[in-house]
């Protein structure tokens, strides 16, 4: 009975443990579950956030990238990924780097475009995308095509114009080439007709000048003959103006003179040649005749001779002198005149064998105003010193030739007026009175007068030339 109890109390007590250990057992288990729970709901608390922050419910449907991931496939970050490496490439060329990376690589190439100032307005490119520049650059390109075809179609017409203008080149240039070959040809016959013309020419002046040394000898004999004539007449002479001298005392001016220039009107020489057509012509004087270069000779006929007045019919200037003749260039000639070989020269200022000496007195006009030039008888001694002749103050029996121009007025009387009209009506007397004193001592020296119309005629100023 008692071991039945005992038993009977093992069994309840056995079962009343059983009971309590699993309700422990499932209030561990509950609390468990429930810390579980708790854990669980926070990290999905969690996980929401942190979905929500990668992405809302509302567009989940609508990005590509979130449809396109699976699991066991790719996810959205590897998704992103992929689609961030090809946007690099896109911009850079490369699928690696970051924003900042493509940013940097911007920032250089910029740098580039400002240093290189090849782009206007690089300033302008800061804040553009890789494809607006690229739109930019399409742009630009595209305008750089049409000009540059516009240039290819204009360099292609120019081509075809330089064509055009090398085939008329060519052909101008074959027809100069016919005109220079006739243009030579021509050259060459004109300097053959030189040629020849020259022979002719030289062979008449190497017989001028063989003609010329025979007539020189000649003429050194003759002038031996003369020289020792003039020197028993220059003795003669010398009497015959003692003897003058002491008659002019006794009849003054009534003793007769000789012929109006009778000694003006001897020639220097003749022309040896005067070739039909050309301006210049040779004469019988050189550079043994004390000729110079410059010097002017009046041409005369020989028929006619020199005239009293001087008139000549042209008038010849010496341009190149030889030993026994001169080319002289015609600077004058008078209207239906013509030059011709053995026509007469004379300058009476100019002699071979001794200077002529000249007095000059008065005044002279020599631009034919009316008025006594200021500086006539300057201008009038210019020619005769020019030409290798020589002046005197004072005319005495060595004179050749007096050049005599206006009378100077007459002086009034030295006591009227003030003291500078005195001083100037003594100076006035003083030229009247030099005047007078030439006129009178030429006539009684027998000295020629030339008169200013008359020694211009002999210079060949007769006024009316005209230019060859």
């Amino acid at each position: 009975m008692a071991r039945g109890q005992l038993q009977g109390i093992g069994s309840v007590t056995v079962w009343m443990i059983v009971f309590v250990a699993l309700w422990l057992t499932s209030t561990v288990f509950l609390v468990i579950l429930y810390t579980g729970q708790e854990g669980l709901r926070s990290e999905n608390t969690r996980l929401t956030e942190d979905n929500l922050r990668l992405i809302s419910s509302a567009e989940r449907n609508s990005v590509p990238l979130f449809k396109n991931a699976a699991k066991g496939g790719p996810t959205v970050v590897g998704l992103l990924e992929e689609a961030r490496g090809e946007t690099a490439r896109l911009a850079t060329g490369e699928a690696v780097g970051d924003a900042g990376t493509v940013r940097d690589q911007l920032e250089g190439i910029l740098r580039i475009i400002r240093s290189d100032r090849i782009v206007p307005e690089p300033e302008s490119y800061q804040d553009f995308s890789y494809h607006e520049a690229l739109t930019m650059l399409y742009e630009a390109f595209s305008a750089e095509h049409t000009l540059r075809s516009d240039a290819e179609q204009r360099v292609a017409e120019l081509e075809a114009n330089t064509d055009e203008l090398l085939a008329a080149n060519k052909q101008q240039s074959d027809n100069f080439d016919k005109r220079a070959k006739e243009l030579g040809d021509q050259l060459a016959d004109a300097e053959k007709d030189r040629d020849r013309y020259r022979k002719e020419r030289d062979d008449e002046v190497a017989d001028l000048e063989r003609r010329f040394a025979e007539r020189d000898k000649q003429s050194d004999a003759d002038l031996t003959r003369e020289r020792q004539r003039s020197a028993a007449l220059e003795d003669r002479v010398a009497q015959c103006q003692e003897r003058v001298a002491a008659l002019q005392g006794k009849l003054g001016g009534q003793m007769i003179g000789p012929p109006e220039l009778s000694t003006a009107r001897q020639p220097d020489g003749t022309i040896l040649g005067a070739p039909p057509g050309d301006d210049v012509v040779f004469i019988d004087l050189g550079r043994k005749d004390r000729l110079v270069l410059g010097l002017k000779f009046a041409v005369y006929s020989p028929q006619s001779g020199i005239p009293a007045d001087g008139r000549a019919k042209a008038q010849i200037e010496v341009v190149a002198i030889d030993t026994m003749s001169a080319e002289c260039k015609i600077v004058g000639i008078a209207p239906d005149e013509v030059i011709l070989q053995g026509d007469l020269i004379a300058n009476p200022v100019y002699d071979r064998d001794h200077p002529i000496s000249f007095v000059v007195a008065g005044g002279f006009d020599l631009n034919h105003d009316g008025t006594i030039d200021a500086n006539g008888a300057a201008a009038i001694e210019a020619m005769i010193i020019d030409w290798g002749g020589t002046l005197s103050s004072e005319l005495t029996a060595l004179t050749d030739f007096v050049v005599l121009g206006r009378a100077p007025r007459r002086p009034r009387s030295a006591a009227e007026g003030s003291s500078d009209q005195a001083r100037r009506a003594a100076v006035e007397k003083r030229a009247y009175d030099r005047y007078t004193e030439t006129i009178e001592a030429a006539d009684t020296l027998r000295v020629p007068v030339l008169t200013q119309e008359v020694f211009l005629n002999f210079l060949g100023y007769s006024g009316r030339h005209t230019r060859p």
